[in-house]
């Protein structure tokens, strides 16, 4: 039986007219490290031609297409689907609907802009047809959605732990000592599959069902909605790898890919054997420093003090992440 494998394909989306640094560094990586022959930015409005985004335009297998959402989750699952884009009032919200129309449409893979690969995705498309990412966090579906004060209870004492771990110098170095204790659950920052594979259908049409009244809460179309179609998913044909893959560091323990450190730093300390793209988590705690990051210059300048650009200065480097 011939195997399958997802397309060379990336996907990345982008809302706005401004295009931040570090999210075209992501869509850079990929182009450069991924392995990909196609690494597509759908953006939504006209971008500002940026250094950084004119030099994505300069890359052979960078496409920067415009995207028209409306039609695409039309095209995808039918008009229920556009008349749940259209109601949302977040991008980020949007963003759960397109990128998961564009891998059940077009196949590939869907990158965040928060991310940075480092590896080939090449032995990841050729697993199975398609594949999610685990990663260590306190609150699953499960635990917000139990009415057990002793599951709560437990979840903040775990969040408090970690928050310790999060604050504690170097601290990235003994949060794994306890991470087994942690949940591990689905993310859809970085997932793939073939064309018209059946996990990205049935988390389609479980979108169109979700009551109006929660169509704008958070993560009520994204994560937890991802982790209860992957619960009921009885396929065959689908790979959930696990946390150090793509998410090395997990939520808040993530907030150390920005932090400096005056001793030293190496992200080559962080990074797994398996690790081939690094979710570096845009909305925890790193806004400030990440405003900061604004070219090449920033990021070999901050490469000795900071596990992100350590990692990051290998990436413009060209390098092979060894270890």
């Amino acid at each position: 039986m011939e195997r399958v494998v997802i397309p060379s394909i990336a996907h990345f989306v982008w809302y706005g007219p401004r295009l931040p640094y570090l999210h075209a560094l992501a869509i850079r990586s990929a182009a450069t490290h991924g392995g990909f022959g196609s690494v597509r930015l759908h953006h939504a409005d006209a971008l500002e031609d940026l250094p950084h985004v004119v030099a994505l335009r300069g890359l052979p297998n960078v496409e920067l297409v415009a995207l028209d959402d409306l039609s695409l989750c039309e095209e995808a699952a039918g008009p229920k689907l556009a008349e749940l884009c259209s109601a949302l009032e977040s991008p980020v919200a949007r963003s759960n609907l397109v990128r998961t129309a564009l891998v059940y449409r077009d196949g590939g893979v869907y990158l965040d802009m928060d991310t940075l690969t480092i590896r080939s995705f090449d032995a990841v498309r050729a697993t199975a047809p398609g594949f999610v990412g685990e990663e260590h966090i306190v609150f699953p579906r499960e635990v917000v959605e139990s009415w057990d004060l002793r599951v709560k209870a437990k979840a903040y004492l775990k969040t408090t732990v970690r928050d310790v771990f999060r604050r504690l110098p170097h601290g990235y170095r003994y949060f794994p000592r306890i991470e087994r204790h942690y949940h591990r659950a689905v993310n859809g920052a970085i997932m793939g599959g073939v064309a018209g594979h059946r996990l990205f259908r049935e988390y389609l049409e479980a979108m169109t069902k979700v009551p109006k009244a929660r169509w704008n809460r958070p993560h009520a179309l994204g994560t937890h909605l991802l982790q209860a179609t992957y619960a009921a998913y009885d396929g065959d044909d689908l790979r959930a790898f696990p946390p150090p893959v793509f998410y090395p560091l997990p939520p808040e323990i993530s907030a150390h890919w920005f932090r400096h450190y005056r001793d030293g730093v190496d992200a080559i300390e962080v990074i797994d054997p398996a690790t081939c793209c690094v979710h570096w988590y845009a909305s925890v705690r790193t806004k400030k420093v990440v405003a900061t990051m604004v070219d090449d210059a920033r990021i070999r300048e901050m490469s000795g003090r900071q596990l992100f650009s350590s990692l990051a200065r290998r990436v413009l480097d060209g390098e092979a992440v060894g270890l």
